[in-house]
Protein backbone atom coordinates (compact mmCIF):
# COMPACT_ATOMS: atom_id res chain seq x y z
CA UNK A 1 0.00 0.00 0.00
CA UNK A 2 1.14 3.69 -0.56
CA UNK A 3 2.63 5.44 2.04
CA UNK A 4 2.48 9.10 2.62
CA UNK A 5 5.99 10.66 1.60
CA UNK A 6 8.15 14.06 1.56
CA UNK A 7 7.86 15.70 -1.65
CA UNK A 8 12.02 16.60 -1.85
CA UNK A 9 11.25 19.66 -3.73
CA UNK A 10 8.94 21.46 -1.40
CA UNK A 11 8.93 19.72 1.62
CA UNK A 12 5.42 18.53 1.13
CA UNK A 13 3.96 16.06 3.01
CA UNK A 14 2.03 13.64 0.26
CA UNK A 15 -0.77 10.85 1.30
CA UNK A 16 -1.03 8.94 -1.78
CA UNK A 17 -3.16 6.02 -0.29
CA UNK A 18 -6.78 6.73 -2.58
CA UNK A 19 -9.74 8.02 -0.41
CA UNK A 20 -11.04 10.18 2.10
CA UNK A 21 -13.97 11.94 3.54
CA UNK A 22 -17.32 12.55 1.54
CA UNK A 23 -16.38 16.35 0.29
CA UNK A 24 -18.50 19.28 -1.53
CA UNK A 25 -18.35 23.00 -1.82
CA UNK A 26 -20.66 25.31 -1.37
CA UNK A 27 -22.72 27.92 -2.98
CA UNK A 28 -21.18 30.48 -4.08
CA UNK A 29 -17.71 28.98 -3.74
CA UNK A 30 -14.58 29.72 -6.19
CA UNK A 31 -13.07 26.29 -7.65
CA UNK A 32 -10.75 25.75 -9.89
CA UNK A 33 -11.18 23.01 -11.94
CA UNK A 34 -8.69 20.67 -13.84
CA UNK A 35 -9.39 18.62 -16.74
CA UNK A 36 -6.40 16.06 -17.53
CA UNK A 37 -5.90 14.16 -20.69
CA UNK A 38 -3.84 11.06 -20.46
CA UNK A 39 -3.13 7.72 -21.70
CA UNK A 40 -4.45 5.01 -19.57
CA UNK A 41 -1.57 3.36 -18.94
CA UNK A 42 -0.78 6.65 -16.98
CA UNK A 43 -3.50 7.04 -15.35
CA UNK A 44 -1.90 6.02 -11.65
CA UNK A 45 0.42 8.59 -12.07
CA UNK A 46 -1.12 11.34 -13.47
CA UNK A 47 -3.38 10.71 -10.29
CA UNK A 48 -0.08 10.96 -7.87
CA UNK A 49 1.13 13.85 -9.79
CA UNK A 50 -2.07 15.52 -9.07
CA UNK A 51 -2.07 14.51 -5.28
CA UNK A 52 1.14 16.59 -4.96
CA UNK A 53 -0.23 19.65 -6.75
CA UNK A 54 -2.75 19.62 -4.35
CA UNK A 55 -1.47 19.32 -1.68
CA UNK A 56 1.11 22.01 -2.43
CA UNK A 57 -1.28 24.57 -3.53
CA UNK A 58 -2.69 23.86 0.40
CA UNK A 59 0.42 24.09 2.08
CA UNK A 60 1.54 27.31 -0.47
CA UNK A 61 0.34 30.94 -1.05
CA UNK A 62 -2.69 29.68 -2.64
CA UNK A 63 -4.36 28.61 0.27
CA UNK A 64 -6.37 26.20 -1.31
CA UNK A 65 -8.64 24.38 0.41
CA UNK A 66 -11.14 21.26 0.33
CA UNK A 67 -10.41 18.93 -2.85
CA UNK A 68 -11.26 15.83 -4.73
CA UNK A 69 -9.35 14.38 -7.50
CA UNK A 70 -11.87 11.92 -9.88
CA UNK A 71 -10.69 9.47 -12.50
CA UNK A 72 -12.63 8.42 -15.58
CA UNK A 73 -14.15 4.75 -15.60
CA UNK A 74 -11.98 4.63 -19.27
CA UNK A 75 -9.22 6.00 -17.50
CA UNK A 76 -8.24 8.61 -19.98
CA UNK A 77 -9.53 11.67 -17.62
CA UNK A 78 -8.54 13.29 -14.51
CA UNK A 79 -10.88 15.97 -12.64
CA UNK A 80 -9.86 17.99 -10.15
CA UNK A 81 -11.98 19.88 -8.37
CA UNK A 82 -10.36 22.24 -5.73
CA UNK A 83 -11.58 25.50 -3.59
CA UNK A 84 -10.00 28.44 -3.77
CA UNK A 85 -10.24 32.42 -2.15
CA UNK A 86 -10.93 34.05 -5.33
CA UNK A 87 -8.37 34.64 -8.47
CA UNK A 88 -5.42 35.83 -6.82
CA UNK A 89 -4.62 31.96 -5.33
CA UNK A 90 -6.22 30.79 -8.81
CA UNK A 91 -3.07 32.99 -10.44
CA UNK A 92 -0.74 31.17 -8.48
CA UNK A 93 -2.21 27.72 -9.31
CA UNK A 94 -2.03 28.46 -12.80
CA UNK A 95 1.46 29.28 -12.39
CA UNK A 96 2.54 26.23 -10.68
CA UNK A 97 0.34 23.84 -12.54
CA UNK A 98 1.67 25.61 -15.88
CA UNK A 99 5.28 24.54 -14.88
CA UNK A 100 4.09 20.44 -14.02
CA UNK A 101 2.87 20.50 -17.34
CA UNK A 102 5.62 21.78 -19.36
CA UNK A 103 7.80 19.94 -17.02
CA UNK A 104 5.30 16.59 -18.20
CA UNK A 105 6.03 17.80 -22.10
CA UNK A 106 9.78 17.82 -21.80
CA UNK A 107 9.98 14.38 -20.15
CA UNK A 108 7.89 13.03 -22.94
CA UNK A 109 4.61 12.14 -20.81
CA UNK A 110 1.16 11.86 -22.68
CA UNK A 111 -0.77 14.55 -20.58
CA UNK A 112 -2.28 17.70 -21.06
CA UNK A 113 -4.60 19.65 -18.67
CA UNK A 114 -7.45 22.17 -19.28
CA UNK A 115 -7.40 24.21 -15.97
CA UNK A 116 -9.90 27.08 -15.66
CA UNK A 117 -11.38 29.00 -12.46
CA UNK A 118 -15.72 28.28 -11.81
CA UNK A 119 -17.86 29.54 -9.43
CA UNK A 120 -20.62 27.10 -7.84
CA UNK A 121 -23.70 28.59 -9.07
CA UNK A 122 -26.10 25.62 -7.67
CA UNK A 123 -25.77 22.50 -5.01
CA UNK A 124 -28.29 20.42 -5.56
CA UNK A 125 -29.95 16.75 -3.61
CA UNK A 126 -26.81 14.81 -1.77
CA UNK A 127 -24.00 16.85 -3.72
CA UNK A 128 -21.17 15.08 -1.61
CA UNK A 129 -17.98 13.67 -3.27
CA UNK A 130 -17.69 10.43 -1.89
CA UNK A 131 -13.93 7.97 -2.79
CA UNK A 132 -16.20 4.86 -0.63
CA UNK A 133 -19.56 5.73 -1.88
CA UNK A 134 -21.08 2.83 -4.70
CA UNK A 135 -23.10 5.59 -6.52
CA UNK A 136 -22.40 6.37 -9.69
CA UNK A 137 -20.88 10.12 -10.69
CA UNK A 138 -20.57 12.04 -13.84
CA UNK A 139 -19.05 15.10 -14.80
CA UNK A 140 -19.58 17.34 -18.24
CA UNK A 141 -18.26 20.34 -19.32
CA UNK A 142 -20.54 22.27 -21.32
CA UNK A 143 -20.57 25.00 -23.80
CA UNK A 144 -23.54 26.76 -22.10
CA UNK A 145 -23.81 29.37 -19.59
CA UNK A 146 -24.75 27.67 -16.14
CA UNK A 147 -27.97 30.92 -16.27
CA UNK A 148 -28.69 28.95 -18.58
CA UNK A 149 -28.42 25.17 -17.60
CA UNK A 150 -30.13 25.97 -14.62
CA UNK A 151 -33.28 25.00 -16.20
CA UNK A 152 -32.44 21.51 -16.73
CA UNK A 153 -32.53 21.32 -12.90
CA UNK A 154 -36.37 20.50 -12.02
CA UNK A 155 -36.12 17.26 -14.31
CA UNK A 156 -32.32 16.78 -12.73
CA UNK A 157 -33.89 16.45 -9.18
CA UNK A 158 -37.04 14.68 -10.24
CA UNK A 159 -35.17 12.08 -11.76
CA UNK A 160 -35.00 8.15 -11.13
CA UNK A 161 -32.08 7.55 -9.47
CA UNK A 162 -30.63 11.09 -9.29
CA UNK A 163 -28.96 11.89 -5.44
CA UNK A 164 -27.01 15.12 -5.95
CA UNK A 165 -25.45 17.26 -8.30
CA UNK A 166 -22.81 21.05 -8.49
CA UNK A 167 -23.51 23.01 -11.36
CA UNK A 168 -20.38 25.33 -12.06
CA UNK A 169 -19.88 28.80 -13.90
CA UNK A 170 -16.99 29.18 -16.00
CA UNK A 171 -15.56 32.94 -14.95
CA UNK A 172 -13.51 33.88 -17.90
CA UNK A 173 -14.66 37.09 -19.63
CA UNK A 174 -13.52 34.88 -23.26
CA UNK A 175 -15.99 32.45 -22.59
CA UNK A 176 -18.77 33.32 -20.99
CA UNK A 177 -20.77 30.45 -21.59
CA UNK A 178 -19.12 28.33 -20.33
CA UNK A 179 -19.69 25.87 -17.46
CA UNK A 180 -19.71 22.00 -15.98
CA UNK A 181 -21.61 19.93 -13.90
CA UNK A 182 -20.89 17.24 -11.48
CA UNK A 183 -24.14 14.39 -11.40
CA UNK A 184 -24.36 11.70 -8.44
CA UNK A 185 -26.91 8.83 -9.43
CA UNK A 186 -27.22 5.64 -7.56
CA UNK A 187 -26.09 4.14 -10.84
CA UNK A 188 -25.10 4.74 -13.96
CA UNK A 189 -27.92 3.29 -15.88
CA UNK A 190 -30.02 5.91 -14.54
CA UNK A 191 -27.80 8.50 -15.19
CA UNK A 192 -27.72 7.26 -18.89
CA UNK A 193 -31.43 7.44 -19.05
CA UNK A 194 -31.72 10.83 -17.20
CA UNK A 195 -28.72 12.40 -19.92
CA UNK A 196 -30.70 10.78 -23.05
CA UNK A 197 -34.24 12.79 -22.01
CA UNK A 198 -35.92 15.49 -23.47
CA UNK A 199 -35.12 17.83 -20.86
CA UNK A 200 -31.75 17.14 -20.44
CA UNK A 201 -31.41 17.26 -24.46
CA UNK A 202 -33.48 20.64 -24.64
CA UNK A 203 -31.58 22.14 -21.74
CA UNK A 204 -27.94 20.55 -21.98
CA UNK A 205 -27.57 19.43 -25.65
CA UNK A 206 -27.10 16.33 -27.22
CA UNK A 207 -23.59 15.14 -25.59
CA UNK A 208 -21.34 15.35 -28.58
CA UNK A 209 -21.98 19.07 -28.75
CA UNK A 210 -21.33 19.68 -25.38
CA UNK A 211 -17.63 20.92 -25.59
CA UNK A 212 -16.71 17.65 -24.38
CA UNK A 213 -18.17 14.22 -23.69
CA UNK A 214 -19.86 13.39 -20.42
CA UNK A 215 -17.59 11.86 -18.22
CA UNK A 216 -18.27 8.45 -16.02
CA UNK A 217 -15.95 9.02 -13.48
CA UNK A 218 -15.40 7.92 -9.81
CA UNK A 219 -13.85 9.63 -6.89
CA UNK A 220 -10.20 8.79 -6.21
CA UNK A 221 -9.02 10.92 -3.01
CA UNK A 222 -10.46 13.83 -1.43
CA UNK A 223 -8.63 16.36 0.60
CA UNK A 224 -10.38 18.01 3.61
CA UNK A 225 -9.63 20.36 6.94
CA UNK A 226 -6.08 21.92 7.31
CA UNK A 227 -3.08 21.70 5.22
CA UNK A 228 -0.30 20.62 6.38
CA UNK A 229 2.53 23.37 7.00
CA UNK A 230 5.04 23.40 3.55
Amino acid sequence: MARPHEDRERHTLVDHRPGGMPVTFAAGAWCAVEIASVEAARADAAISAYETLVEKARSSAAKAGAAAILRSTNGRRAIVLMELDGHVAFRHVAAAWDDHHLEAEHRAKAESGSLALYRVDVVAGEAGIDPDTHDAYAFERASRASGAVRAVLPSLEAADGFRGALLFGLDDAKSPNGSALLYRFTDAQRFDAFRASAPALQFLGPVGETGETVHAVHPVKTFTGEAVPG
